[in-house]
């Protein structure tokens, strides 16, 4: 996102490269499946120009997840399950059918400079055939998928002489395919050079073990006892409907394992527990792969099923291995002391004339004229800065005059889009099952077409619930118009549950421990996000938002996520020095830019920046909240401000050296006060989602005043 400029998403296509310890599900809390208001969608319906490839069923589609890819263009881009990745192979003159690889850290790629330290960016190389599922006669073949969950779903590669059956579901332990109607050939592009039937305790199940050219070592595990080598790229078996399963390594783990394998997997949670629950072909115990930000949280049970067994991940470090059906993670320190203001806020006589002093100013703009514009993004932004405004007024100021100037103009703002009236509409799209923008898709950062709504939608979901925060009648006015609104928004990037009107959790991955923003557009090396900060800001609007609707289950799920998103960003997306995740020739640009499922660019999608890279840096900020203090601790705050920030501020000409000195009240809110309250500060140089007001109260509250 850009903070001034509303320059579109890069959307085109990407290049490549660039023992049992299974517990009973714990369902989800009764609340938080049903406490969401079940309320009409306040938005006409409209169906896609883009369908989803493969997918013939009624119901909703993931657009910002780890299969997206296998549901648009050709179907040949990978998609990430991890520790591997997949994708539909339909190169002339090889083998068609699904294929697979495993890459390790030693195979990343540095660059532009790959002698530079640090380095821009490192990606793992792209499809490599170490195997691939395939078939005699299937000179031509297309992916259906079925079974469409959060974690999961079900490709069937159809072939004209058969059909091959492999589940897609995140942290599986084997790649396993049920070949139906033919008898199996897997190829290899790489090349066999040794292939030798071995003994295992896998049961039913034969072993194979398999050392390609590349001295790369697989496990294969069939039902077919007579798989052989037709040649160095095909091995071939005999029995029609055989099961083939595939695995990076050797390990009696993996025997103990072979025959069980993982349909589909449901994701659960509750308190500060959240579960992945593994649902298996049979009984029996299963391999499951989990990063660093689950390995550090296991319950007791789930962690000592660990294997030992360790593989990398694409951009997230090192992956371990579990036997088991279900992953348990119990979190700390959720964020449930942080709500409106920052914790112990205490306000002097000082900051409250300063403060009023801003919000006299402020009060006085057109609200609606400058709200009112094409973009679901920066119109969020605007509301969500006049209602701050409004809560400062009434809250901290108790300025009931200051309070009744901008409240009803804000009230008036947001009308405006909860009767779709704004300039690019709303739609309710039965196709993929979301609310898109009318616009066009490379129009207001792709919205039309599912990227970054966590970003735009959190924007005005925080904004209404600090009006309703000050007047909550007034989402039940007009036959509840503004509850409608939010509601139908919050839904469309973070329903708690599947059904049928909108998928699960759209946006936030609870596998990766973020959200990823990048929707319905083919790229190379997957799902990306690029900046951390408003990831975290929806859901901060998700907690305040159930705490308007009093919806405690849905308020405790916003906390567990936000306690989730802290792990998982400072391990992946902002890199103290300390950061044992990423490679040491990353960490020294502090943030991860943009990050991709197989890829990480420290850059942007608008640019670098004016003088330096603040941009970048920026765009994991934005906004500043209470929040804010939580993500983004102050021993990283501080390595990032001098080695990337305190050269080159003084020289920002625009919004972004706003944001930066906002950011820097978490480590000094006394520099930050003197310059928001002192006569170096100019309008030009706040961010156009900012107000003068918010940022000394929030400064005020962290002890700037």
């Amino acid at each position: 996102m850009g903070l001034f400029t509303n320059l579109k998403k890069n959307h085109l296509k990407k290049k490549d490269g660039e023992p049992a310890y299974a517990r009973k599900q714990m369902p989800l809390p009764a609340h938080v499946a049903s406490g969401l208001p079940d309320l009409p969608i306040p938005f006409p319906t409209s169906t896609h120009p883009q369908l989803p490839v493969g997918c013939n069923d009624d119901e909703p589609i993931q657009t910002n997840n780890f299969y997206n890819n296998l549901t648009l263009e050709d179907q040949t881009f990978p998609v990430w399950t991890l520790p591997y990745s997949l994708w539909m192979t339909k190169d002339p003159g090889q083998d068609v059918g699904l294929a697979l690889n495993h890459t390790e850290a030693a195979q990343q790629v540095y660059g532009p400079d790959p002698d530079s330290d640090p380095v821009q960016f490192y990606f793992n190389p792209p499809k490599i055939k170490s195997f691939v599922f395939t078939g005699r006669g299937f000179e031509s073949a297309r992916i259906d998928l079925r079974n469409h969950k959060k974690m999961s779903v079900t490709a069937e590669i159809v072939g004209s002489s058969g059909k091959i059956t492999v589940p897609l579901v995140q942290g599986m332990g084997f790649i396993t395919a049920v070949y139906e109607s033919i008898a199996p050939v897997v190829a290899s592009q790489v090349g066999v050079q040794k292939f030798e039937k071995v003994k295992s305790s896998s049961g039913t199940f034969t072993k194979y073990r398999v050392v390609l050219f590349n001295q790369v070592t697989w496990s294969v595990y069939s039902d077919d006892s007579e798989l052989g080598l037709a040649d160095p790229n095909h091995i071939v078996g005999r029995k029609t409907g055989a099961v083939v399963q595939i695995c990076r390594g050797d390990s009696k783990y993996y025997d103990e394992s072979a025959g069980n394998w993982p349909t589909s997997c449901e994701l659960s949670f509750n308190g500060n527990q959240y579960r992945f629950s593994y649902k298996m072909n049979k009984p029996g115990v299963g391999i499951v792969w989990c990063l660093p930000h689950h390995q550090q949280v296991l319950s007791g049970d789930t962690a000592k099923s660990f294997t030992k067994l360790e593989l990398d991940s694409t951009t997230k470090g090192v992956m371990r291995a579990y036997a088991t059906n279900e992953l348990v993670m119990e979190e700390t320190e959720l964020p449930q002391n942080i709500n409106w203001e920052s914790p112990g806020a205490h306000y002097s006589s000082e900051a409250l004339q300063a403060i009023k002093m801003a919000a006299t100013q402020e009060c006085k703009d057109d609200v609606v004229g400058m709200a009112n514009i094409d973009s679901m993004y920066t119109s969020g932004k605007i509301l969500d800065k006049y209602a701050y405004i409004a809560y400062v007024c009434h809250f901290i100021l108790k300025d009931e005059s200051l309070t009744n100037e901008v409240l009803p103009k804000v009230k008036k703002a947001v009308e405006i889009f909860a009767t779709n009236s704004q300039k690019n509409p709303l739609t309710y799209d039965k196709t993929w099952k979301g609310i898109r923008s009318t616009a066009d898709p490379a129009a207001d950062f792709g919205n039309a077409n599912y990227n970054d709504h966590h970003f735009h939608y959190g924007y005005h979901v925080h904004a209404i619930a600090l009006i309703a925060k000050i007047d909550k009648q007034w989402l039940h006015e007009k036959d509840g118009l503004v509850l409608n609104y939010v509601t139908a928004l919050v839904k469309d990037f973070a329903n708690p549950v599947a059904d049928g009107k909108f998928p699960q959790f759209r946006s936030f991955d609870w596998f990766h421990g973020h959200s990823f923003a990048h929707g319905i557009f083919a790229s190379g090396d997957g799902k990306d996000e690029e900046s951390s900060s408003e990831d975290y800001h929806s859901v901060y609007a998700l907690k305040l938002y159930a705490q308007i609707i009093e919806d405690k289950s849905y308020e405790q799920c916003a906390n567990l996520m936000l306690a989730v998103m802290r792990r998982a960003i400072n391990m992946y997306m902002l890199f103290a020095d300390d950061n044992k995740i990423q490679p040491k020739r990353i960490i020294k640009n502090k943030v991860s830019g943009i990050l991709f499922e197989n890829k990480i660019d420290y850059a942007t999608y608008f640019g670098r920046g004016t003088i330096g890279d603040e941009w970048i840096h920026g765009i994991h900020m934005i906004p500043i909240t209470p929040m804010s203090s939580y993500m983004r601790n102050k021993k990283f705050v501080q390595e990032e401000w001098d080695l990337k920030i305190a050269h080159i501020i003084d020289r920002i000409p625009d919004g972004w050296k706003g944001l930066l000195m906002l950011n820097s009240a978490i480590i000094d809110p006394r520099r930050a006060w003197s310059w928001f309250a002192g006569n170096d500060w100019r309008l030009e140089l706040m961010d156009n989602g900012m107000s003068r007001t918010w940022s000394l109260a929030y400064i005020a509250g962290v002890g700037g005043a």
